[in-house]
């Protein structure tokens, strides 16, 4: 795991770089944008991202899966696998542009009464996803060159970064709000420009329009599992998509501007769940070629560990945090009412990391088709659910269904793994790393209470992140952990190499 675990720490410190510049962006919309325009861009990416799914039909899982076979036996010049995928996406694409054109009348129906902006400007998750649908491409394709720090840098932090210049531009007054919104729908344009001239540049961006026997050979394989990955995908976008246009339709955008904000605070809980499983992937789906048991529980046990407790770091860090640090940034008060919200997304989003590579390992295995037929049986169950609990009881209702959903939908993927496999990643130090965070919440949201709100992000964070990592250390919970603190002490001349 030493491969995995330094290219692991990169991508993360990337993919964190990144996430700083997302949470500023994130408050600078929330003050500097109205509730219902910042809905408005939240909304219109996310209804890009769902777009995507279905013009990619699943490819970039499919590059996962069968580059090894391609990689073994065919030159870089001369695999046709990149060119394949290219090819199936652009007539994804193509087909969902004029789908657009049709779903306009359901679009008006649905969203005129609550969010008549989302009406206006619908057309601009078109450009989301045509950048987003060639990135994912380079992106599954760099994840194969193990180019995952270089992948996650162009689509974490650039795009992140460009999203704050063009805040900047707003704020200052250089473009008008219109002008705002339409370029914004462009940003993915940087990222994706970035890692195409960079992979160009390293010579990886090899296109050939002669099929190759091996591609003969595979596409019998090859076309039900990128059917079935096409429904898994669209299946997982539809399901994190679905709260926030739900919640635009059925009570205004500017709840979903509040639902946006917590959903994106657990969304940095997850963040190093992409980076981790970029490097993983390749891993797995070598270790199934060569029917490596040991090296997947390997992979399952230490994924899972790590995932959790850095999942419940970040959890805690922003719990103990929250109601603080929106009255120091002086958001307005309807952000406040997302609380409940962010405790049942990030329960939700900790379950879901705590089950490790379990997904990864599924799809890339012989039963494949049970991670597409499960999804889809999640989509089927999911849809109804939110959709009542949303009406019922608003975004709080959004998160509930979330946190149910995900239990049952991760408990039946370790099962699955258990029953067929006697694959397991839980140890008495999975109870560690549960534990830990709640104590250490406890004493620091009841020692902790001074009029000052910066005071208290300040104390509160130095004890909850001190008293975190000592017992993690302390008790070696995770040994990748354990193995990046001796290396640092190492670096630093503390203790001398062995």
């Amino acid at each position: 795991m030493s491969l995995l675990r330094k290219k692991s720490i990169v991508s993360i410190v990337w993919t964190y770089i990144g996430f700083i510049f997302g949470a500023i962006n994130v408050f600078l919309s929330a003050r500097y944008l109205s509730p219902e325009y910042n809905g408005l861009t939240r909304v219109i990416l996310e209804m890009g991202v769902l777009f995507s799914s279905f013009a990619t039909f699943g490819v970039p899982t499919l590059l996962a899966k069968f580059y090894p076979y391609y990689n073994d036996r065919l030159d870089r010049k001369n695999s046709d696998l990149l060119t394949l995928a290219l090819v199936i996406t652009t007539i994804g694409f193509i087909l969902l542009a004029a789908s657009t054109y049709f779903l306009k009348p359901l679009i008006s129906r649905k969203f005129s009464g609550k969010s008549p902006l989302l009406v206006d400007y619908y057309y601009l998750a078109l450009p989301i996803a045509f950048f987003l649908t060639y990135l994912n491409i380079l992106e599954a394709q760099a994840w194969n060159l193990f180019k995952t720090v270089i992948s996650n840098f162009f689509k974490e932090v650039a795009f992140r970064i460009a999203n704050l210049v063009l805040l900047g531009a707003y704020i200052f007054q250089l473009i008008s709000l219109d002008t705002f919104i339409i370029l914004f729908s462009l940003l993915y344009g940087v990222s994706f420009l970035g890692l195409l001239i960079y992979m160009i540049s390293i010579g990886e961006i090899n296109i050939t329009f002669k099929i190759s026997k091996l591609t003969r050979r595979l596409w019998r394989m090859m076309v039900p599992y990128v059917l079935l990955m096409l429904a898994g995908n669209v299946v997982t976008i539809f399901k994190d998509s679905f709260d926030g246009l739900a919640i635009s339709s059925l009570h205004g955008l500017e709840y979903a501007a509040v639902f946006v904000l917590v959903n994106y605070l657990v969304t940095s809980i997850g963040v190093p769940q992409r980076s981790v499983v970029s490097i993983a992937f390749p891993v797995i789906a070598r270790a199934w070629k060569e029917k490596n048991m040991e090296k997947l529980a390997d992979v399952y046990t230490k994924t899972s560990i790590t995932l959790l407790l850095i999942s419940t770091f970040l959890f805690g860090l922003v719990w103990i945090n929250f109601e603080d640090a929106l009255t120091f940034l002086q958001l307005p008060a309807i952000y406040l009412t997302g609380k409940t919200t962010l405790l049942l997304l990030a329960l939700a989003k900790i379950v879901e990391l705590g089950t490790g590579a379990s997904g990864q390992i599924i799809i890339s295995s012989r039963r494949w088709k049970f991670e597409s037929y499960s999804n889809m049986i999640l989509l089927a169950s999911s849809v109804p659910v939110n959709y009542l609990m949303i009406k019922e009881y608003g975004i709080e209702g959004a998160g509930a269904a979330v946190l149910i959903l995900i239990i049952v939908f991760n408990g039946i993927r370790f099962f699955y793994l258990w029953y067929n496999y006697k694959l397991q990643p839980f140890n008495i130090k999975t109870v560690y790393g549960v534990a830990m965070p709640v104590i250490l919440i406890l004493i620091t949201t009841l020692l902790i209470n001074t009029p000052w709100p910066l005071l208290n992000i300040c104390l509160r964070s130095i004890i909850y992140v001190a008293g975190f990592i000592t017992i993690t250390l302390l008790l070696n919970i995770s040994e990748d952990a354990t193995g990046v603190f001796q290396t640092v002490k190492k670096r630093l001349g503390i203790t001398k190499p062995e």
